[in-house]
């Protein structure tokens, strides 16, 4: 299974690394051919010289992926501080005076780097103590362990928060995907929490029972995952970004929208995309809800029903009807009908994690992507909780 191999596909240098493996192999079957006194050497030889072409093509684009990315890294330096977590760094960019009260953490959706938020993060840090941060194998850290799991990136985030001096207490703010982690952050650590902003984070119940997809919703994204980490190792890539930005619809929509709000930082985000480490990250974390892996991992990530106390926690969510997400998959009226009723529950189910939560709608008109489009509103939202807990002392 390509998964073993994460850890070398992720290094920067994998792919010189598998070419050199690659180039031994043919040598070895060149060797081989010549001393042997087989009847068949002749095709092991040519074999031998197949296999060796090969790995001149592989280390060919393996090294100008290298000097690739050498190049993108000495143009892009990190803006904060590598701050080693355990024999490998992670990436935190911490901005802004505390004024008395929590600092802020944001966690993008996905498996995205920390400047994906880079637009709300400028917004308040001025008022608070402001924090990003890359998850291992993002922007600027280290591809770290894997397999990525979700258990496994609350427990690294803390220790990131600790060794850079961050003491908190902190609100996270989580955004779909990065909701969830921003969840698992305070069951871990309710000390170090003082509130949680979930703006439509995602639950683990949408992947596993959601009538549309099922238990493996995401092997789709896996499998993309690890085409663009290996194109991306021997120098095969094109970023298909620009173009969906060009396209008609919601994708093209939100992402004209963040290349807007995040002009000043995109070169560097782009940069940081082309790395290996990203995809095979994204691949890994996505690898969590997949058959086989769901019933393992899924006890030790679920926020069950009041397990956060009495824990602020704002649950943020569009007031909108689902049938954008699911009327273009061509579902029967039945199945169509189920799936709209899931997705809308599902949205408020971190509703039980405390006694403290707290429903908020979205301003109308807006979807899943409301940090993009409507970010006065999240700033509002995240600054209103700042405010009542400076009150609070």
């Amino acid at each position: 299974m390509l998964s073993t191999f994460y850890p070398l596909l992720a290094h920067t240098w994998g792919g010189v690394m598998i070419g050199v493996a690659v180039g031994a192999v043919g040598w070895a079957l060149l060797i081989w051919g010549r001393r042997s006194g087989s009847p068949h050497r002749g095709l092991v030889k040519l074999f031998g010289w197949v296999v060796c072409a090969g790995a001149a093509l592989l280390l060919a684009g393996a090294g100008a992926s290298v000097v690739t990315l050498m190049r993108l890294g000495a143009r892009h330096p990190p803006p904060g501080e590598l701050v080693d977590v355990g024999g490998y760094r992670m990436h935190i960019l911490a901005e802004g005076e505390s004024r008395g009260g929590p600092t802020v953490i944001w966690i993008p959706g996905a498996h995205a780097q920390g400047l994906a938020l880079h637009h709300l993060h400028v917004a308040i840090r001025n008022e608070a103590r402001s924090v990003l941060f890359d998850r291992p194998g993002t922007g600027w850290s280290d591809p770290g362990p894997f397999p990525r799991r979700t258990a496994t990136e609350a427990d690294e985030l803390a220790r990131l928060l600790e060794r850079a001096g961050e003491r908190g207490p902190f609100v996270l703010a989580g955004h779909s995907y990065g909701g969830l982690l921003a969840a698992n952050f305070a069951r871990r650590y309710p000390e170090r929490t003082a509130a949680v902003v979930l703006l439509d984070a995602s639950p683990p119940d949408a992947f596993i029972y959601a009538p549309v997809y099922g238990a493996g919703a995401l092997e789709q994204l896996v499998r993309d995952g690890e085409r663009e980490g290996l194109a991306k190792l021997f120098a095969r890539w094109s970023d298909p970004e620009p173009a969906m930005a060009e396209a008609q619809g919601e994708i093209g929509r939100i992402l004209r929208l963040q290349n807007e709000l995040l002009a000043d930082v995109k070169p560097a985000m782009d940069a940081n995309r082309r790395r290996p480490a990203t995809s095979f990250a994204q691949a890994s974390i996505f690898r969590e809800f997949g058959a086989g892996t769901v019933t393992g991992e899924v006890p030790d990530i679920v926020v069950y029903d009041g397990e956060l106390g009495d824990l602020p926690v704002l649950v943020v969510i569009p007031d909108e009807d689902p049938s954008a997400i699911i009327d273009p998959l061509g579902l029967g009226e039945a199945a169509a009908a189920r799936a709209k009723n899931f997705f809308q529950r599902a949205r408020v189910r971190y509703l039980e994690v405390s006694t403290d939560a707290r429903l908020i709608h979205t301003p109308p008109g807006t979807g899943h992507n409301y940090p993009y489009e409507t970010p006065g509103f999240v700033v509002e939202v995240v600054r209103g909780v700042l405010e009542e807990l400076r009150a609070g002392g």
